[in-house]
C-alpha cells in the first residue's frame, strides 16, 4: 500500500462469493479491518442478466466478522463504520471475462491493493489474457495478493488474526527493488505487523540497493545459487516464512505476476501466498 495517496487506504477484493473464495475474502477482511480501510468487493459477470443483489457481499462480510466476534450476532450488516472504522461496498459490473473487467475497473478506480484467489490448474488460464489492451496497465501501481484455493495463508480463520511473521521478498539486480521493498513496509506498517522482511538474491554477488537519498540501503540480503524459482521455494520453506513478496517489472502487479516465469511458477506453487509488488 502506497503512503503517496492521502485518502484512506482502499482494498479490492474480487469474488464470485463460491466457497473457494472464502480463504482470500477472509485476508481482504481481515487486513481493511487491521488498516481501517475501504474494502470494495467487485464481481465481475459476463451475464448482464444474471443475478446480483448488493447487499450479498455485504452479508457475507458480517458473518464473517460475527464469526470472529468483531460483531454481535445481532449485528446489522450496513452499520460497521462508526464501529470498527470499516466501510464496506459491494458493486458488480459486466466483461467478457473476470480478469478483463478487473482491470476495466481499475483503470478508473484508486486503489492500494487487489486481494484474489486463485484455483487449482486454473492460475494461468483464469489470468494471463494477451488480448487485453495495454492501455488498463498505465495507471496501475497496486499491489496484488493471490491466495491459492486449499493453500496456505497468514489470517487465523477463526479468530481474524494476522499471522505475518517473516515475507521473503526475492530480488534481482535487474530491477529497482527498493520501491517495492518500501510499499511492503508500508503496507506492514498498515496493518500493524511486526513481520520480518528478509530479502533473497539468487546468484552469486548481491545487487546494490541505493535509497531514496541515494545512500546505500542497509539491509541484510541473503545470497545463494540455484535456479530461480527452486531457490526462492526452498529458502521460503526453510524460513517458515508466511508469504512471498515478488518485484514485478512492470506497473500492474496483476498481469505481472503471471507474465513473469519466475513469479507465474512461484503462484503455481500455491505453499504460500504471492504478493506481486510493482517497483515502478
Amino acid at each position: 500500500m502506497s503512503t503517496a495517496n492521502p485518502q484512506r487506504p482502499v482494498i479490492v477484493h474480487p469474488t464470485d462469493f463460491a466457497p473457494g473464495d472464502a480463504a482470500a475474502m477472509a485476508h481482504a477482511v481481515a487486513m481493511a479491518l487491521a488498516s481501517k480501510s475501504i474494502l470494495r468487493l467487485l464481481l465481475v459477470r459476463v451475464d448482464n442478466s444474471s443475478f446480483y443483489s448488493p447487499t450479498q457481499g455485504l452479508r457475507q462480510v458480517r458473518d464473517v466478522l460475527v464469526g470472529w466476534g468483531v460483531l454481535g450476532p445481532d449485528a446489522a450488516y450496513d452499520r460497521w463504520e462508526k464501529e470498527l472504522e470499516l466501510q464496506v461496498s459491494s458493486v458488480s459490473i459486466t466483461s467478457r471475462n473476470a480478469r478483463a473487467g478487473i482491470l476495466e475497473y481499475l483503470e478508473d478506480a484508486f486503489c492500494n491493493l487487489v486481494v484474489l484467489a486463485t484455483y487449482p490448474n486454473k492460475t494461468l488460464t483464469r489470468w494471463l489474457d494477451a488480448s487485453v489492451h495495454t492501455r488498463l496497465l498505465r495507471k496501475g501501481r497496486m499491489m496484488s495478493l493471490f491466495l491459492r484455493e486449499g493453500g496456505r495463508g497468514f489470517i487465523e480463520p477463526k479468530t481474524g488474526a494476522i499471522r505475518l511473521n517473516r515475507i521473503l521478498m526475492p530480488i534481482d539486480g535487474g530491477l529497482d527493488s527498493v520501491p517495492a521493498i518500501r510499499r511492503v513496509q508500508d503496507m506492514l506498517k498498515l496493518v500493524d505487523s511486526a513481520s520480518e522482511l528478509t530479502l533473497l538474491h539468487v546468484g552469486k554477488e548481491p545487487p546494490d540497493l541505493v535509497d531514496e537519498n541515494g545512500e546505500p540501503l542497509r539491509m541484510p540480503i541473503l545470497v545463494r545459487e540455484g535456479g530461480v524459482v527452486e531457490t526462492i521455494l526452498s529458502w521460503a520453506g526453510r524460513l517458515n516464512a508466511d508469504a512471498i513478496a515478488m518485484p514485478t517489472a512492470g506497473r500492474h502487479g496483476l498481469l505481472d505476476a503471471v507474465r513473469g516465469s519466475a513469479s507465474a511458477q512461484v503462484l503455481e506453487d500455491a505453499r504460500w501466498p504471492l504478493l506481486a509488488v510493482p517497483v515502478g
